[in-house]
C-alpha cells in the first residue's frame, strides 16, 4: 500500500514539473516587436517620418540572421503567425527575396529590408525606418506589416508577419482670411464685414458652421455645410457698436475633418469706435469744398 502511494505521489511530482516546462519560455527564438515610435508623433500625408522598432527576443535560443521587410498587407502564401518552417533555407535564398511593394509609405535613403545579424535570448535590438507618406493618401489609420525571418543555431527557419499602425492625420484644413482691422469707425453705424473660408486640404470637410460673437448685437451662427477639396466661400455680417472704444469681434469657424474630429479655428476683427465728431473726415470735406467752388464758379457766385 505504501509502495503504490509512493508511486502515485511521483508520477504527480513529474506530472507538475512537465507542466511547468509547458509553460516555460519557449525552447526556440521567439521575436516580437515589442514597442514601436513614431517620430513626429504627427504626421500627414507627403511628410517625412521616423518608425522606431524595439524587437524582443523573449525566447531561449539566439536568433540569427533576422530580416524585417515592411509591406502594405500580408502575403497569403505566408506561413500562418507562429508556425514553424521545419527545412534549413540556405542564407543565400533568403537574401535573394525580391522587395515587396509598397504602395503607401516609400523608404528613404534605403530599401524596405533591414537585417539584424543577432537578437540573443531575452535581448532586445531596436531598428529605424526613415519613410515618406504618400501625398495621394487621406487622413486616417494605417496597417504596415513588418514581416519578420530568422532562424535558430540548428538552421531551422522562423517566419512571422506583424502589423503596426500609422495615424495621418490632416494638415490645417480650412484658412480664414480677411481684413483684420476696420479701422475708425462711428457709434451705431453698420460696418461691412466679411471673411473668407478656404478647404486647402486633400480631404472634405464637413459640418462647416461659423459663428459671430462680440458686443451688443454682433452675434450670429450660420451653417455652411460641406466643402470639398478645393471650396471656398465667403461669410458678411453688419457689425455695430454703441460705444466708443477699441472693440472686437470673435469669428469661429468649426467643422469635422477628415479623421471625425471636432476642430475650430477662430479669427479676431477689430474696430475704433469714436464719435462721429471725431472721425476724420478731412479728405472728403476737401473734396466737397473744391466741388462747391467749382459750382459757385461756374455760376459766377
Amino acid at each position: 500500500m505504501k509502495r503504490k502511494v509512493v508511486v502515485i505521489g511521483l508520477i504527480f511530482i513529474i506530472m507538475i514539473l512537465v507542466s511547468t516546462n509547458t509553460y516555460a519560455a519557449p525552447k526556440s527564438p521567439v521575436v516580437v516587436i515589442s514597442e514601436y515610435k513614431i517620430e513626429p508623433e504627427i504626421i500627414s500625408p507627403g511628410e517625412n517620418f521616423k518608425i522606431k522598432l524595439t524587437l524582443n527576443n523573449y525566447g531561449e535560443y539566439h536568433a540569427r540572421k533576422v530580416k524585417l521587410t515592411l509591406k502594405d498587407k500580408v502575403e497569403e502564401e505566408k506561413i500562418p503567425t507562429g508556425e514553424m518552417q521545419e527545412e534549413k533555407i540556405p542564407t543565400s535564398e533568403m537574401q535573394e527575396e525580391t522587395e515587396t511593394k509598397l504602395d503607401n509609405f516609400s523608404p528613404l535613403n534605403q530599401s524596405n529590408v533591414k537585417y539584424v545579424s543577432l537578437i540573443k535570448a531575452d535581448t532586445e535590438e531596436k531598428v529605424v525606418y526613415d519613410l515618406y507618406s504618400s501625398p495621394n493618401m487621406k487622413p486616417g489609420n494605417y496597417n504596415l506589416v513588418v514581416s519578420l525571418s530568422y532562424m535558430d543555431s540548428n538552421g531551422r527557419v522562423y517566419t512571422e508577419d506583424q502589423i503596426i499602425g500609422i495615424l495621418l492625420s490632416e494638415k490645417e484644413n480650412i484658412k480664414v482670411l480677411g481684413k483684420d482691422d476696420y479701422g475708425d469707425i462711428s457709434i451705431g453705424e453698420e460696418v461691412e464685414s466679411t471673411i473668407n473660408i478656404v478647404n486647402n486640404s486633400t480631404a472634405e470637410i464637413k459640418g462647416v458652421t461659423v459663428s459671430v460673437e462680440g458686443e451688443g448685437e454682433n452675434s450670429y451662427t450660420e451653417y455652411l455645410g460641406n466643402f470639398n477639396s478645393g471650396d471656398f466661400d465667403s461669410y458678411t455680417f453688419n457689425a455695430v457698436f454703441d460705444e466708443k472704444g477699441k472693440k472686437n469681434v470673435n469669428v469661429k469657424v468649426s467643422y469635422i475633418d477628415g479623421l471625425n474630429k471636432n476642430t475650430e479655428i477662430e479669427k479676431k476683427l477689430n474696430y475704433n469706435v469714436e464719435s462721429e465728431d471725431n472721425i476724420d473726415n478731412s479728405g472728403n470735406k476737401e473734396k466737397d469744398n473744391r466741388f462747391i467752388r467749382f459750382i459757385k464758379g461756374l455760376f459766377g457766385f
